[in-house]
C-alpha cells in the first residue's frame, strides 16, 4: 500500500554539502575545451557559487512538499527483495492529456 511521503534531507547532509561547496577546489580548465568535453570551469564556478550563497534548501524543499502529491509505494524486485519506490502523483487539467510516467535513481549515502 502507498505511504504518503515528504521531502526531508537531514540537517547534517546539508551541513556537509555546505562545507563541500565551501572548500571545493576546480582544476585547471583545457585551453578552448568548451562544452566539447564537459562543463565549462566558469560555469561550473558560476553554480557552486550559486549553490553556496544563494541556494535556499529548505525553501525549495518546502516548496516541493507543498505542490507534489508523493509517495512511497512497496514493491519486490527479484534478487533485491523489497523497495521503497518514490512516486509523484499529478492529474492533468487536461482530459485529453497522455499519461507520463517518469523513473528516476537515488542513492541514499
Amino acid at each position: 500500500m502507498a505511504r504518503p511521503f515528504e521531502i526531508s534531507v537531514p540537517d547534517a547532509q546539508l551541513h556537509r554539502l555546505q562545507q563541500r561547496l565551501i572548500t571545493a577546489t576546480f582544476p585547471d580548465e583545457l585551453d578552448d575545451a568548451e562544452w566539447d568535453i564537459g562543463v565549462p570551469l566558469e560555469e561550473m564556478k558560476k553554480l557552486v557559487t550559486y549553490w553556496r550563497d544563494t541556494f535556499n534548501w529548505r525553501q525549495k524543499e518546502q516548496e516541493l512538499n507543498e505542490r507534489l502529491n508523493q509517495f512511497l509505494v512497496p514493491i519486490t524486485v527479484t534478487g533485491f527483495g523489497g523497495l521503497d519506490v518514490h512516486c509523484l502523483h499529478h492529474t492533468s487539467r487536461n482530459p485529453n492529456a497522455i499519461p507520463l510516467l517518469f523513473i528516476h535513481g537515488c542513492r541514499p549515502d
